[in-house]
């Protein structure tokens, strides 16, 4: 499928994605607010803090070979281009696959701002960007609560795993003290409640998320034959239920192929799930489109 025609299927046009700093900036007049840019990479500003989760914001990620990267290609462009965004004053990274934590993305961050953006990330994946001029980089293990910038963050537990490389320890494989772990967060400021999940199958572990969750960034996307770590969109909407989410962002779709589901169907598969639960908002499923609370 080329570029044209995934852009056609999915309702978007070149000047939808032409979304620059001002305009952006212009439209986070809320205390809260919240822009899809694409895959699990959203631009939430809290007050006057910019958070940039799981950015990938170049056109593949994998592995980099003499200078190019081996892997996916987008589809869809990013929102925003990353020479156009906020600075981003806390960057929250679920776990260290490669189209969450982009090496290449989280060096051209470090490399435009050095010193001053922190990072938050799971256990036992810090050493990945360990080399990188952090203002500070931490991780954080399930349950465990850190405060930065006003802002409250609860790492929470998911059902996925957390290896970048084959034959690296994992914590789902049992390796609780040495593996790659994975991590979704629940976010507050000033009594406004957000989860991002991450990547994750389907799990009851959400109703124990504390409230309120007036918005939650689901994963919906690549799932197929990974469901023992990717949840459907129909369980997706069932997990933000457990949380009594007021909101749902899809994330995690229509940005990059994933296995072998057809770019448009978790959307579509979502729109139909939700007609059934009306109370439950379904919030910016186009890349660039924004959410206020």
């Amino acid at each position: 499928m080329n570029r044209r025609t995934a852009l056609s299927l999915l309702g978007l046009g070149a000047a939808s994605l032409a979304i620059g700093l001002k305009p952006l900036i212009a439209e986070a007049s809320s205390a809260v607010w919240a822009c899809w840019i694409g895959h699990s990479t959203v631009l939430l500003r809290l007050g006057s803090t910019w958070v940039l989760t799981d950015p990938v914001m170049f056109d593949a990620y994998g592995v980099n070979v003499l200078g190019m990267t081996l892997g996916p290609r987008r589809i869809v462009p990013p929102a925003i281009t990353i020479d156009r965004i906020p600075r981003p004053d806390l960057v929250l990274l679920s776990h260290a696959h490669m189209d969450h934590m982009d090496r290449r993305t989280l060096t051209a961050l470090a490399d435009m701002y050095p010193g001053e953006i922190d990072v938050i990330t799971a256990t036992n994946t810090a050493d990945v960007i360990r080399d990188l001029p952090w203002r500070a980089l931490n991780e954080m293990d399930w349950g465990e609560h850190a405060s930065l910038h006003g802002i409250e963050l609860t790492a929470l537990r998911v059902q996925h795993n957390g290896a970048r490389m084959p034959g690296e320890p994992c914590r789902s494989a049992g390796y609780r003290r040495t593996g790659r772990s994975y991590n979704g967060y629940y976010i507050n400021y000033d009594g406004r409640g957000l989860v991002f999940a991450g990547d994750t199958a389907y799990t009851t572990l959400f109703r124990d998320v504390k409230k309120p969750v007036h918005l939650a960034m689901m994963p919906i996307g690549a799932y197929g034959t990974c469901r023992d770590v990717h949840c459907t969109p129909e369980e997706a909407l069932a997990m933000a239920e457990m949380m009594k989410a007021e909101s749902v962002m899809p994330i995690h779709h229509s940005t990059f192929n994933q296995l072998e589901e057809p770019l448009t169907e978790p959307l579509e598969r979502l729109r139909i799930v939700q007609s059934y639960s009306p109370e439950l908002s379904v919030v910016a499923t186009r890349q660039g489109q924004t959410f206020q609370v």
